[in-house]
């Protein structure tokens, strides 16, 4: 249920709320290197992996997590190309750097995300809208991922907000859910103009007609 207290800080998830991802192009290399052809498969197999895991809460570095995604789908790949792959899922969706834009410094903004640091290092270089999250939380960094309870608080403290004063939004119903569940408000995102919308019904920004 949402609450009653007025919003004072925007919390963003990363992955497929302010840029787009594609692991199937992860997986199509993949599958074409190790004589796999189910593409969900691989793609369940890589992000499932305690590998993937463990690289997401920081518990191993770069060069242990390549080693060990190349010997498992049997990879002829150096560490810079490994990378490259890794990294080459992102797109940017348009019209939402305008739209975090229009809520720097009206609200405090923060960033809540289950990234490894190939992936983030290489978004901020990338992506220059990253720069307005002054303090994102990274599970990477706080060694807990969504939907653990501890790091919605986490991000609600980097916020510098009371959880009953933040709104989270996140692709992911379980990730929303898990928001409400510390006493956030939580949306659950499905398109950039169904954002704005909710925005514009909670009186955050104004109607999606303003052409932002």
């Amino acid at each position: 249920m949402e609450n009653t207290h007025e919003i004072r800080a925007v919390i963003f998830d990363l992955g497929r709320v302010i840029v787009d991802v594609d692991v199937g192009k992860l997986a199509s290399f993949v599958s074409a290197t190790s004589s796999q052809t189910d593409i969900d498969r691989v793609i369940m197999d890589v992000l499932g992996d305690t590998l993937m895991r463990q690289f997401n809460t920081g518990r191993i570095g770069p060069e242990d997590f390549y080693r060990g995604i190349v010997r498992r789908f049997g990879l002829q790949l150096e560490f810079d190309e490994f990378a490259t792959l890794w990294c080459g899922v992102f797109s940017p969706i348009a019209g939402m750097p305008e739209l975090i834009r229009r809520l720097d410094g009206r609200f405090n903004l923060g960033l809540l995300s289950d990234t490894d640091p190939l992936h983030w290092n290489y978004l901020r270089k990338t992506n220059p809208i990253l720069a307005v999250f002054k303090h994102p939380t990274l599970s990477f960094q706080v060694g807990l991922t969504k939907p653990d309870p501890a790091i919605f608080l986490a991000a609600a403290r980097n916020a510098e907000t009371p959880p009953e004063a933040c709104l989270y939004i996140d692709d992911l119903p379980a990730n929303a859910a898990g928001a409400a569940a510390v006493g956030m408000n939580a949306i659950v995102f499905k398109n950039l103009a169904a954002l704005r919308g909710q925005l514009a019904e909670k009186g955050l920004i104004d109607e999606p007609s303003d052409g932002l």
